[in-house]
């Protein structure tokens, strides 16, 4: 169907152009046409196939298609993340699901801890590194911090998203405290503007310890980036399993809707032991070991 429609799409506009042109150019243009309309089908079937056996959990017949879908198109992001991470499921066996940065590590967290963080104890974002940006296909993303128990409550909790480009605010709350330390999210709600696709944003998230003193405050940022991926898009459609969708996002590199899933899947089924297994593999596979057996928190309501 794709070649067809570029095939079709070059001889309408050749036939807008002098005679003479056309006859010298119209064989190569083509041809080209042609060839990429055909390397592109080729990637897509590959990289559908490699998707398909890794939902099966087949990961070495995935792993052979994800690289062949890299030979036919070099540097590919999506093929490139999806060979690391399932070359990772072949050398983890007893490992579920993971997830390999293609940046790995962490900075050092810019926060400053009042007298209420006294324990020594710090939030964590869950994101796979702080190196680089975290993926989604969300236009309305969900964002998960941990937050430790602390020596006297703190007052509040604020959250915000910003375009990089524009430096312009999208969202800003300041929310309740939850009375104890554990797993909290943060989801933009569907009345804010979307995320756009293919560009960064920064989020910032605060424990405020005293509002007359905001210097006091426990402060954590990092990056987004909104991604399309329509080869993943379709096997997502394909199964209805959430577990296979988060095998199918953290191998396309798609942190937060793979860790989205599990979360919801925690909350629906605390008991289930293959799902917890699920979310702590995931977990250990970024180094959050310390969190992976913290709980879930209802969070967060809007402060007045």
């Amino acid at each position: 169907m794709k070649l067809r429609f570029w095939t079709n799409f070059l001889f309408a506009g050749l036939v807008c152009l002098p005679l003479d042109f056309v006859s010298q150019t119209q064989v190569l243009a083509v041809d080209q046409v042609v060839q990429i309309a055909q390397t592109n089908s080729d990637y897509d079937q590959y990289m559908q196939l490699g998707y398909t056996e890794t939902r099966r959990r087949n990961y070495r017949k995935a792993l052979g298609y994800f690289q062949q879908a890299l030979q036919i198109k070099p540097n590919d992001q999506y093929a490139t993340i999806a060979v690391r991470n399932v070359s990772s499921y072949i050398e983890q066996r007893r490992s579920l699901i993971m997830f390999v940065p293609g940046k790995p590590g962490r900075l050092a967290t810019a926060a400053t801890r009042g007298n209420c963080f006294l324990n020594g104890k710090t939030a964590i974002p869950l994101i796979p590194t702080s190196k680089e940006a975290q993926l989604t296909t969300a236009e309305h993303p969900t964002f998960f911090f941990y937050i430790p128990e602390t020596v006297k409550p703190i007052q509040g909790l604020e959250f915000l998203l910003r375009d990089n480009e524009s430096m312009e605010t999208l969202y800003k709350k300041s929310l309740k405290p939850v009375e104890q330390g554990g797993i909290v999210s943060v989801t933009i709600p569907t009345d804010q503007p979307a995320l756009k696709t293919g560009k960064n944003y920064t989020w910032a998230f605060s424990m405020v310890c005293d509002y007359r003193n905001r210097d006091q405050d426990l402060f954590l940022q990092g990056k987004i980036e909104r991604v399309q991926d329509e080869n993943l898009s379709e096997q997502i459609q394909q199964t209805t399993q959430p577990l296979d969708q988060a095998i199918l996002y953290a191998t396309a590199g798609v942190w937060e809707n793979a860790l989205s899933v599990i979360a919801n899947l925690r909350r629906e089924r605390p008991n289930d032991r293959q799902v917890q297994k699920y979310w702590t593999d995931l977990l250990k596979s970024v180094e959050l070991d310390t969190v992976a057996n913290k709980p879930l928190l209802s969070c967060c309501t809007t402060e007045n």
